[in-house]
């Protein structure tokens, strides 16, 4: 299968998932179970599809092997729809085996997704890109027990005091293994693609062994109620912080012809919003206090840190990813530009307010001040990730976005 056929049939279910978790914000509280429907269809939802297919191209890439046959890219992704369009109804209408089922298929699908990325790389004469495959092979490795431990709790077979351990220890493995991990293997060649400079040389080996050592020792403490443990994970995930913000500095120093463009303004705020929550994440696991940082947790790692990540790197992969002509393709992304840089401002602007209010500073008209503006924000970026082909006609390449990416 083509890389372009797997990049629009992935992206284009991603889309489709994250316009059904914008959707679901408008369903009556009892029916959306709160924010758990939103929440999954964003992420085991757009987040999950996004990456199973990204997944599989970058790795056929950095290998440099053929892509998988056509029955098993529809298996995986038919797996992982499936899986997470069976948990949606479960857990909001139906019984418990019908979560249970789901949750089967989708740990299915990151089992298939693993053999994928292990086959490539069984294949491949060249072994040049061992940091970000390696944060591949880790992320799959969290989405395996993560999606366990959500079947476990969502099918009920586990409850009473194990039950606050294990869904702990899944949020960290999806949110910070799963996802996290995969944008850090990525970052590390995305950021530089989308600025268009030189990869600068760092030490990577030493920021992603204290990823992956972090999200390990913080889900085990978590899981089993070991502070000690869970506050190591936080303070060795925030060393790996430090490591990308001297790559991204490295990145962002680089000389360079043309202005930023509107995905790398997302990927910066993104790695900003990381950097600040593994510092909130830190304090809080110390003091023994975790639970109280789950609202705070939600804003600033899904929000701020993966879903714009994801709205970034659409912004410039899905014109990249469509066939056309060079100068077409650059129509293409200057229409994503449209309005780009207000969009970043107010999303991130909505975030701050939202993330106030779960830390207790501000009230809940704040609250919904913030909520308008991200969420608003947010519905433009995917509006012109569906519409861009169409805006491209319409682009002026004499404005501003046309300067970015040349006439």
């Amino acid at each position: 299968m083509r890389p372009r056929e797997t990049t629009h049939l992935y992206q284009t279910a991603a889309r489709g998932w994250l316009t059904a978790a914008g959707a679901a914000l408008l369903l009556p509280e009892d029916v959306r179970v709160g924010i758990w429907l939103p929440l999954h269809l964003a992420m085991a939802g757009a987040v999950s599809i996004a990456i199973g297919g990204a997944m599989q191209n970058f790795a056929a890439t950095l290998t440099a092997t053929p892509q998988p046959r056509a029955v098993v890219v529809w298996t995986q992704f038919g797996l992982a729809n499936a899986g997470a369009l069976l948990v949606a109804v479960g857990r909001s209408a139906g019984p418990p085996w019908v979560v249970a089922v789901g949750g089967l298929a989708f740990v299915g699908a990151i089992g298939v997704l693993a053999w994928i990325v292990g086959t490539a790389w069984r294949r491949s004469l060249q072994r040049r890109h061992l940091v970000p495959l390696a944060m591949y092979g880790f992320a799959i490795a969290c989405a395996l027990i993560g999606a366990t431990f959500g079947w476990l709790l969502g099918s009920g077979l586990v409850s009473g005091e194990a039950y606050p351990g294990l869904r702990r220890a899944h949020a960290v493995l999806n949110v910070l293994g799963w996802a996290s991990s995969t944008i850090v293997g990525t970052l590390v060649t995305l950021l530089p693609t989308v600025l268009r400079v030189r990869m600068p040389a760092w030490h990577a080996g030493p920021t992603v062994a204290l990823f992956g050592a972090g999200v390990a020792l913080l889900a085990t403490g978590l899981s089993v109620g070991l502070g000690l443990v869970a506050s190591l994970g936080a303070v060795s995930l925030a060393a790996s912080a430090a490591g990308l913000l001297y790559m991204a500095g490295r990145v962002l120093g680089t000389p360079r012809r043309w202005p930023v463009p509107v995905a790398a303004c997302h990927l910066v705020a993104a790695l900003a919003w990381f950097v600040f929550g593994v510092g909130a994440l830190t304090t809080t696991v110390t003091r023994g206090e975790f639970d109280r940082f789950r609202e705070l947790f939600l804003v600033v790692f899904v929000g701020g840190w993966v879903l714009q990540t994801l709205l970034g790197a659409w912004s410039y992969l899905l014109p990249m990813a469509r066939p056309a002509h060079p100068d077409v393709r650059r129509r293409f992304l200057a229409a994503t530009e449209l309005g780009g840089r207000l969009q970043v401002l107010l999303l991130n602007a909505g975030l701050v307010l939202v993330a106030a209010r779960a830390a207790g500073w501000i009230g809940d008209g704040g609250a919904t001040v913030g909520t308008g503006l991200a969420v608003g924000s947010a519905a433009v970026a995917l509006a012109k990730a569906w519409a861009f082909p169409l805006l491209a006609r319409r682009t002026a390449f004499e404005s501003r976005p046309g300067r970015v990416w040349g006439g």
